[in-house]
């Protein structure tokens, strides 16, 4: 240090501060470098997890574009009623036809017994 009329200067030794310097740069360098490389890693598994999941999302919305709408669903219950009713009217039908089976079979089973 030196000192002129009541002021002080002071003089740096760029022989010492240079080195110092460059070893913190090279800190910086290195920490940064590194932390990019884990940073990188860290995307790219978040990335294919993205996109895994936007594969899952696409998959179940074309399931549910297959699906019946309220449309399909009540032309379905429609359609169901009518069989139904078709379903009624041939049991109406086919009740004297299992009342002839059954009168046939008891006279099959006398005329068996003869």
């Amino acid at each position: 240090m030196i000192e002129k009329a009541g002021s002080a200067v002071i003089e740096y030794d760029f022989v010492v501060t240079l080195p110092v310097l460059l070893s913190i740069g090279g800190i910086l360098f290195t920490w940064w470098a590194t932390r990019n490389k884990g940073t990188e890693a860290r995307f790219a598994r978040v990335e294919a997890r993205v996109d895994k999941l936007e594969r899952d999302v696409q998959r179940l919305a074309d399931h549910v574009e297959r699906l019946p709408n309220a449309e399909m669903m009540h032309r379905l219950e429609l359609t169901l009623a009518r069989m139904e009713g078709n379903i009624d009217k041939l049991d109406e039908r086919l009740r004297p036809v299992a009342a002839i089976a059954a009168r046939m079979q008891d006279v099959l089973i006398e005329q068996g017994r003869k």
